[in-house]
């Protein structure tokens, strides 16, 4: 079992949120945002190329081609569910549909057979093994909107997002993935060309590095207690795809967390009610974006306007909290 952990913590990666709010500047040096109101949740995004996309229910709405090297995204989520989304680099001759039934949809029926069967083995493609996830946001929830930075090379990706719904609705054993095609729908899924034209984007300069390691988890390099934006860059030096989710604790939800670090990864309880990243989320927190699925060595950036109050990183692992992926932080209420 934990080698088929492996091969699906590689697969779709896990993959922001309140990080509404970015500015990049279009040199080294990063642009102050003006951080006087932090009760507004929304900021100009300021860059050489900001790819915008939205989600309005079990969809994507973005550009079809965008230039290639460092591209800002700003992802907000209109609909009534979580979210994120996740660029994965699929060989040329791969189309959405090929995604769609190769991939996607054996990927959620071996997901369903496990729930009777725990030795079950996937029936992935070949060419599975040549895709590479690029990263994306993290989960946001509804009405939020996330800021990353991605540096993309040119070819052929497919953007999702595999967050589960309930899938009783549907007759399954056990939830269905946002990408799977429901009634006549391709899911949450996209295509997207990466062309060889250069983006003017730059990289962006981080106030904050996280680096993700194998044996000592999330490793960040400066306190986290300043309201205000923040840039965050995220490294990832292990072995496999890797993550890193923002949520921010609401009020009384601290004894929760048990709940949360269960239900961030998608393997957790199959077939249960509290089955692991299927909707609704644990009580108590607000998904604020992040860093998704990032191959090993890969490095992304993303921003957030942080006001006072208790946030933490967390990774969509089978137990975060044990194995170090897992940071609390308290912001205070001065600048």
């Amino acid at each position: 079992m934990k080698e088929l952990q492996l091969i699906t913590k590689h697969l779709f990666g896990k993959m922001f949120l309140f990080f509404l709010l970015t500015v990049f500047t279009m040199g080294c040096e990063k642009e102050e945002l003006d951080t006087a109101n932090l009760e507004v949740a929304n900021a100009s995004v300021k860059s050489m190329n900001t790819v915008k996309i939205t989600s309005t229910g079990m969809n994507f709405i973005a550009p079809d081609e965008i230039p290639s090297g460092w591209n800002t995204f700003e992802y907000t989520n209109n609909s009534a569910a979580p979210h994120f989304f996740l660029l994965v680099k699929v060989p040329e001759n791969i189309t959405l549909e090929r995604y769609s039934t190769e991939l996607t949809i054996p990927f959620n029926e071996w997901l369903w057979e496990l729930t009777n069967n725990p030795e079950a083995i996937p029936d992935f493609p070949d060419w599975f093994s040549q895709t590479l996830n690029y990263g994306g946001s993290g989960i946001i929830d509804p009405g939020q909107t996330a800021v990353t930075s991605i540096n993309l090379p040119p070819g052929n990706y497919i953007m999702e997002c595999y967050i589960k719904m309930p899938g009783g609705g549907f007759e399954k054993p056990g939830g269905v993935f946002h990408s799977f095609p429901v009634n006549e729908t391709t899911g949450m899924v996209k295509q997207l060309t990466v062309t060889t034209e250069k983006a003017k984007e730059k990289e962006p300069k981080p106030d904050i590095t996280i680096d993700i390691t194998i044996n000592n988890g999330y490793v960040i390099d400066n306190e986290i207690n300043r309201p205000g934006l923040h840039t965050f860059a995220v490294n990832n030096e292990g072995g496999l795809t890797a993550d890193v989710h923002l949520v921010r604790f609401d009020e009384g939800t601290e004894e929760n967390l048990a709940q949360l670090n269960s239900w961030m990864f998608w393997m957790n309880n199959l077939g249960a009610l509290n089955e692991g990243m299927m909707t609704p989320a644990p009580a108590g927190f607000t998904f604020l974006g992040g860093a998704q699925e990032l191959s090993a060595g890969g490095t992304t950036y993303f921003q957030a306007l942080l006001k006072p109050g208790n946030y933490a990183f967390i990774a969509e692992w089978p137990d975060s909290m044990a194995s170090g992926y897992y940071h609390e932080f308290e912001v205070g209420g001065k600048k």
